[in-house]
């Protein structure tokens, strides 16, 4: 489902959910439960918190319906909300922060699927990649995140991160970068190395 359809089919199950349908908000829990679980997993370990605090979002939701006003992207604002409530706890817990600086920690993997990298490359050369993007603040894993693993547009991604839409354009641009700079020396290496002649040697970022 592309973009637009699927904001459209929120936009109507959110109306539903306004209206007292409970079938509705069956199928919204349904269908972000499990993203909103896996997406409290970027920001720490503890599966329980993470159950509660969806539990939590869902339980608000319900029961605070009729008090609900339009909400301009659902997705986003589940996201907000998921953040929200586990940064509230952090608050109180100084191990989920980076040790050098106020910035929770954020974990994320940029899998094979990921449009941020489009690599049919020896496996040590993505290592590489792999070991240079886990170096990022967690700021800027949290951008890349957002952007090339959700595919969220640069407003949405200021609304999760409360940064104006310059900085984040900026914060994204200087991530990517850096990460070509590192594409560059390791294929700078791959040139001084034989290989085969069938060997794919091919490796691509999309800004």
């Amino acid at each position: 489902m592309n973009k637009r359809n699927e904001a459209q089919r929120n936009k109507d199950l959110w109306d539903r959910i306004l209206s007292g349908d409970d079938e509705a908000f069956a199928t919204l829990y349904s269908l972000y439960a499990d993203k909103l679980y896996s997406y409290g997993l970027r920001f720490t370990f503890n599966q329980e918190l993470v159950k509660d605090c969806v539990q939590e979002i869902f339980i608000k939701l319900y029961t605070g319906r009729k008090r609900l006003n339009q909400v301009e992207n659902v997705k986003t604002y589940l996201m907000s909300s998921m953040k929200n409530i586990l940064f509230n706890y952090f608050k109180k817990e100084n191990s989920h922060y980076q040790i050098d600086s106020i910035e929770p920690i954020f974990y994320t993997e940029f899998t094979g699927e990921s449009r941020l990298i489009e690599s049919e490359q020896l496996y040590a050369q993505k290592k590489k990649i792999a070991q240079m993007l886990k170096h990022l603040t967690p700021r800027q894993r949290e951008a890349l995140y957002y952007r090339f693993e959700e595919d969220l547009s640069y407003e949405e991604i200021c609304q999760l991160m409360q940064m104006n839409y310059q900085s984040v354009r900026n914060l994204i641009y200087r991530t990517l970068l850096k990460i070509r700079t590192t594409v560059e020396e390791v294929n700078h290496e791959i040139e001084k190395t034989p290989v085969s002649q069938n060997e794919p040697l091919h490796l691509r970022i999309k800004l």
